[in-house]
């Protein structure tokens, strides 16, 4: 009697426990992979800003990517809302497009590819992003070096 006294008392501390457990937007995070919208290397040392479209929100929110190009992006923004997403790598190149807007379901289920040719670009091709396919949670930006013409003249 004592051992199953014991077994309903570790199997009722168990389901207590997992009752407890954190939502998935609680303690949710995705990758955000950086390539070069010319050559679709990846790139190290970028920073991304990322903010949610809640008010009030926090702008000094950002991670940076390591060698293979990746960082890490923990969600946390109220369910339902859009995180916002940049790629502002250090000196020499720009980011290309305006940035991902997307849900946590979105990028979690299917993933996102940027569109570097969007509102905000530096005319940056989109060779590389039309070879990509989304993967499920993980955001690819892109960013590249100007033309002389943009650094000089257009920019």
């Amino acid at each position: 009697m004592k051992g199953i006294c014991r077994i309903l008392a570790i199997c009722c501390a168990v389901t207590s426990s997992a009752q407890v457990a954190p939502s998935v937007a609680d303690s949710a995070s995705f990758r955000v992979l950086v390539l070069d919208a010319l050559s679709g290397k990846p790139q190290a040392n970028v920073t991304i800003p990322y903010l949610c479209d809640e008010i009030p929100h926090s702008t000094t929110t950002q991670a940076t990517t390591d060698g293979n190009g990746v960082a890490a992006v923990p969600y946390s923004c109220k369910p339902g809302n859009k995180i916002e997403l940049d790629a502002v790598p250090k000196i020499g190149k720009e980011g290309c497009g305006g940035g991902v807007e997307a849900t946590l379901e979105e990028i979690m289920s299917t993933g996102v590819v940027a569109h570097p040719d969007s509102a905000g670009s530096i005319w940056c091709p989109t060779k590389i992003s039309r070879k990509l396919t989304p993967v499920p949670g993980q955001v690819i930006l892109f960013v590249k070096k100007p033309t002389w013409w943009q650094s000089h003249i257009a920019g």
